[in-house]
């Protein structure tokens, strides 16, 4: 294993969390992703023999993580970061009144957390649509920060930060909420959160 810091990715998708890891050498060592096009796209642009990310195009459910960190060889507390994006439909602003409070896809956030649990990162991050604030979601996102503060970590401004891309040189207005927490015996004081922007609009 490299002296780089290490990541799993989950709910990976086309592999945007694991090129910005990649992009700051940060050893990502494995992805999970259930859609075969998405796996297959993170395949041919992220996975190298200098870079030999874990791909598993599998339901994250059916996931054993025990056999997971076995075969990464990685002990409970190693792993440096987790990343994830659960599904984000349920908590989308798409969905009219409260079509999205029972969607199943919605417990994909509480599963994110198994891996927490069961891996012990010393941070994790997770990014979703800003509808995961909104009251009617409430009862998940309570859930989620409860769990985490049962676990020992600290979320950081204790709730999820909405960020735009826009702010940051992506050309498109993109907001989305971030949770960033630190497993309590990380010194987590100096961390910059949320990152100051890098770009403004010219009209303002």
């Amino acid at each position: 294993m490299s002296n780089n810091l290490t990541a799993i990715d989950l709910f990976a998708g086309a592999g945007g969390f694991s090129l910005a890891a990649k992009q700051l050498k940060i050893n990502v060592l494995a992805a999970v992703e259930l859609d075969k096009q998405a796996s297959y796209t993170f395949e041919k642009n992220l996975i190298s023999k200098k870079s030999p990310t874990k791909l598993l195009n599998a339901d994250i459910n059916e996931i054993n993580i025990t056999e997971l960190k076995r075969d990464l060889n990685l002990n409970k507390g190693e792993l440096d970061i987790l990343l994830g994006g659960p599904p984000c439909q349920g908590f989308s602003s798409h969905r009219i009144l409260n079509q999205g409070v029972n969607d199943p896809r919605n417990q994909l956030l509480i599963k994110y957390f198994d891996f927490v649990k069961e891996l012990q990162p010393k941070a994790f991050l997770v990014e979703n649509v800003p509808g995961l604030l909104w009251e009617r979601h409430e009862e998940f996102l309570a859930r989620f920060l409860k769990l985490a503060k049962s676990n020992g970590y600290t979320v950081i401004e204790n709730q999820p930060i909405i960020i735009n891309a826009k702010d940051y040189g992506v050309p498109q207005n993109r907001r989305r909420a971030f949770i960033l927490a630190f497993r309590n015996d990380i010194d987590s004081s100096n961390i910059a959160w949320p990152p100051v922007p890098t770009h403004h609009s010219p009209l303002s």
